[in-house]
C-alpha cells in the first residue's frame, strides 16, 4: 500500500531551503523537547512525535534522500514502524544502546559526529626529569651547572620525518586516502554512519613509502646531550627549573619537549636556612661574654664578617647582621645573617683566675 507522504519541512519547522546547519539545529532543539521521559502524563504522544521528528531528521539530512523526497514526497520504505509483540519504546531505546554501546544521545549530539574528521597533528617531544645537586654557598650566589643526559633528538638523515630520503609517501591502503574509516549500521532507527580516525596512516590519508633506515621512521634518535643549567641566586632545595626545548624532539615535526631541573642543595653543618635568613652559631669565652669583644664570622661563600659583640651579652643572644642572608626574587632584596651566642664556661681554672674570681665575689658580697 503505498505510503502517505509527510512534510518533514513541517515536522523540523523548518523552510524547504533550509541549510543543513538550520536543519540540524532544528532536530536537536525537538528532539530534546519531546523526548519521552519529559512528557510522563503524556507519553504516547511524546514517543510518536519523537519518532517523527527523528525520521524527518534522517531524510533532510542526507543530501540523497532529501533530493529523493524533494522530488517524489517520499523515501523508500517507512523508516520507523511500530514494533510488534508488545515491544515498548523503552525497548528500542535499549536495543539502540546494546547495539551502539553508547547513550542515543551521545550519538546524536556527541563528538562523533560524521562530519568531523580528526587530522593528525604534530606531536611535541616528551619533557625529561633531571637532578642537580649544589652546595649551600652555590645556593646563595647561584651557579651555572653542567649537565648530561640522553634524550631523543630529530633525525638529521630524514630531516625528522621519517621517511627515507627520496622515498616520499602513497595513498593510504586502509581508508584509501579518506583519513576516515565509515562504518554503516542498521537499527530499528535506520541506519547510521559512523566516522573515525584511520588508524593507519592518523588521519592523512597517506602512509610512508620506505621508512628511514637510520632512526626505523620515528623521526628521532638517542644521542648524550650535553648543557648549561643556570642556577639562579637564592634557589630553595626541592626548586624546580623549566627549560623549553630541552627535552626529547617531538613526533611529525612537532617541537621538543621541556627539561624539568630540580635542585637538590646540600646541606651545611654550620649554617641552616630560615626563609631567606641564614642561622649560624657562635662560641665565646665567658670573659668575652662579660667584657665585650669582636669577633670574625666566616660566612657559607668562604667570606668573613665581623661582628662587634657588648659587655655583659647573655648566652643565647642573636645578632642580625643586615643583608648577608639569600637573595629574594620576590622582594628583590636579601636576607639577614642571624648569628646566635654560646657563652662557654671552663671547665678548670687557674690559681690566678680563681684567685681574681674570688675577689670580684668579695666585691659582689658573695659567699664563696
Amino acid at each position: 500500500m503505498p505510503r502517505q507522504s509527510k512534510d518533514y519541512y513541517a515536522i523540523l519547522g523548518v523552510p524547504r531551503d533550509a541549510s543543513q546547519e538550520e536543519i540540524k539545529k532544528a532536530y536537536r532543539k525537538l528532539i530534546k523537547e519531546w523526548h519521552p521521559d519529559l512528557h510522563p502524563e503524556n507519553k504516547k504522544e511524546a514517543e510518536e512525535k519523537f519518532k517523527e521528528i527523528q525520521e524527518a531528521y534522517e531524510v533532510l539530512s542526507d543530501p540523497q534522500k532529501r533530493a529523493m523526497y524533494d522530488r517524489f514526497g517520499y523515501i523508500g520504505e517507512p523508516a520507523y514502524e511500530q514494533p510488534t509483540g508488545g515491544t515498548t519504546f523503552e525497548d528500542i531505546f535499549k536495543d539502540f544502546e546494546s547495539f551502539f554501546g553508547r547513550d542515543i544521545f551521545d550519538i546524536f549530539f556527541g563528538e562523533r559526529g560524521a562530519e568531523e574528521r580528526q587530522q593528525a597533528r604534530r606531536r611535541p617531544g616528551e619533557d625529561i626529569s633531571v637532578t642537580v645537586e649544589i652546595s649551600f654557598a652555590d645556593a646563595i650566589t647561584g651557579k651555572q651547572v653542567p649537565i648530561e643526559y640522553d634524550r631523543y633528538e630529530k633525525c638529521e638523515h630524514c630531516n625528522g620525518t621519517g621517511v627515507e630520503p627520496g622515498s616520499g609517501y602513497q595513498t593510504c591502503p586502509r581508508c584509501r586516502g579518506s583519513g576516515v574509516i565509515r562504518e554503516e549500521r542498521r537499527s530499528v532507527f535506520g541506519i547510521f554512519v559512523s566516522t573515525t580516525t584511520c588508524t593507519t596512516c592518523g588521519g592523512t590519508g597517506k602512509v610512508v613509502k620506505e621508512r628511514c633506515h637510520y632512526c626505523g621512521g620515528t623521526g628521532r634518535v638517542k644521542r648524550r646531550y650535553r648543557t648549561v643549567v643556570d642556577i639562579p641566586p637564592g634557589v630553595s632545595d626541592g626548586t624546580r627549573i623549566r627549560i623549553d626545548g630541552a627535552g626529547n624532539a617531538g613526533y611529525n615535526g612537532g617541537g621538543y619537549g621541556a627539561l624539568y631541573v630540580t635542585v637538590h642543595v646540600k646541606p651545611d653543618r654550620r649554617f641552616k636556612r630560615q626563609d631567606d635568613d641564614i642561622l649560624t652559631e657562635i662560641d665565646i669565652d665567658y670573659v668575652q661574654a662579660l667584657l665585650g669583644t669582636t669577633v670574625r664570622i666566616d660566612l657559607p661563600t668562604g667570606d668573613s664578617t665581623m661582628l662587634k659583640i657588648p659587655p655583659l651579652t647573655q648566652p643565647g643572644t642573636v645578632f642580625r647582621l643586615k643583608g648577608l642572608g639569600f637573595y629574594s626574587p620576590r622582594t628583590g632584596r636579601r636576607g639577614d645573617l642571624l648569628v646566635t651566642v654560646n657563652v662557654k664556661f671552663p671547665e678548670k681554672l687557674s690559681a690566678k683566675e680563681e684567685q681574681l674570681l674570688k675577689e670580684i665575689a668579695k666585691i659582689k658580697d658573695f659567699d664563696v
